[in-house]
């Protein structure tokens, strides 16, 4: 067992996300709006990677790619959690929706929202629709954590050299 939990996860991306931007972000105009651009291109390589929309294909996916692909989803959510100083208490009510695609079209759509409408609301929306998603697609929270925490581990190695 794993035993991580989001908060610790977040507190961690908080704690990189702090180092990071002291190296990167004063010097960076459109920010966030930059992050909201790699958010829905992290997002688009995470449906690429469970192949949920593919009809013709006949390859299954690579777990280990999908699990990696929706880490970068969450990490880029937990930096505008950072960003917008939001505390992680509870994920908010998802989408109402256990149709896959249209929940993959909500979250595009909230995503491109947050380009011209910078809020709180859509940031929970965003995680909580995310974890929704996970949970359609059959994604076990153990090894998404494991993935978040060893993206974290890179990331940091990354910051450090």
């Amino acid at each position: 067992m794993y035993n991580l939990t989001l908060k610790e996860i977040y507190k961690r991306n908080k704690d990189l996300d702090h180092i990071f931007m002291a190296k990167f972000e004063k010097n960076e105009p459109m920010y966030f709006e930059k992050n909201c651009i790699e958010f829905l291109v992290e997002f688009g390589e995470f449906v690429n990677e469970t192949k949920c929309f593919k009809y013709w294909s006949i390859k299954k996916p690579k777990m280990e790619a999908v699990y990696e692909e929706f880490a970068d989803c969450i990490t880029m959510i937990l930096t505008m959690y950072y960003v917008l100083d939001l505390e992680l208490d509870t994920l908010n009510e998802h989408h109402k929706t256990k149709n896959i695609l249209e929940l993959i079209n909500y979250i595009y759509s909230q995503g491109s929202k947050l380009m011209n409408e910078i809020n709180e609301v859509l940031v929970k929306d965003l995680l909580s629709n995310l974890f929704y998603l996970a949970e359609l697609l059959n994604l076990d929270k153990e090894e998404i954590y494991k993935t978040l925490s060893y993206k974290q581990d890179k990331v940091e190695e990354r910051l450090n050299s």
